[in-house]
């Protein structure tokens, strides 16, 4: 079992950054969402790129209160690029422009039952009362060229399929990665798939355009989508 965490070692929560105005107010909820309920006692949420408020700002922060240790999280869920390369390297120029800063970097959010659970609310709720036997889910990930990013999305695939009543999960990827999603389509078309729910491995709207996905002149019915907002 874990030890508790430290109440008095605050948390520096850590996003990518994201163009989309939905996805900053979705970051910054959930920081403040955290806030109010975890047993840290100073909690901050800045992001490396893109958005404000920029990581500078939440660690001089945390330093002006007198911080000089602290719990670093990235709220991505794969360890790609971002997680394994660009935060890092955002933690330690901050390390660096802040002299006796000291960190501990947790690992990015990856495969977690509290994730799955929150990917079958996001399913039933786009089913809206339809059975899940008859239902097929395609469960579409950013894409990475990274393979320990990609290979995540496949597990969470296989995990969310496990005993869950669905006729079957397959996955797939927006860019960089296949399958694309128009062939994950096909696929269960060929399968004989009559229902299906796209469902996305993101944390917030961010690059990843909501609405529906692509679809051909034989293809079913208008297919159902959802869009994950707050997993955690």
């Amino acid at each position: 079992m874990n030890p508790a965490p430290d109440p008095r070692t605050p948390l520096l929560l850590v996003g990518h950054g994201t163009r989309s105005e939905a996805g900053v107010d979705q970051f910054l909820a959930l920081v403040e969402r955290i806030r109010r309920r975890a047993a840290f006692d100073d909690v901050e949420g800045g992001f490396i790129e893109l958005s404000r408020p920029p990581l500078t700002d939440a660690v001089g922060a945390l330093v002006e209160r007198g911080r000089r240790r602290l719990v670093a999280l990235p709220l991505v869920l794969a360890a790609a690029g971002h997680g394994k390369g660009d935060i890092p390297a955002a933690l330690a120029r901050e390390r660096a422009r802040q002299p006796g800063l000291t960190y501990a970097f947790g690992r990015p959010l990856g495969p977690h039952p509290l994730l799955h659970e929150s990917l079958e609310q996001r399913i039933d709720d786009a089913l809206a009362g339809d059975d899940r036997a008859g239902t097929w889910v395609a469960l579409i990930g950013r894409g990475s060229t990274d393979p320990d990013a990609n290979a995540e999305v496949v597990k969470v695939a296989r995990l969310l399929w496990e005993g869950r009543g669905y006729a079957g999960v397959e996955a797939g990827f927006i860019s960089l990665a296949e399958p694309s999603v128009p062939a994950v389509l096909d696929r269960l078309r060929r399968l004989g798939a009559r229902r299906i729910v796209v469902a996305r491995t993101s944390c917030s709207p961010g690059c990843c355009r909501t609405g529906s996905p692509p679809s051909r002149r034989s293809s079913p019915p208008p297919i159902p989508t959802w869009t994950c907002g707050s997993p955690v």
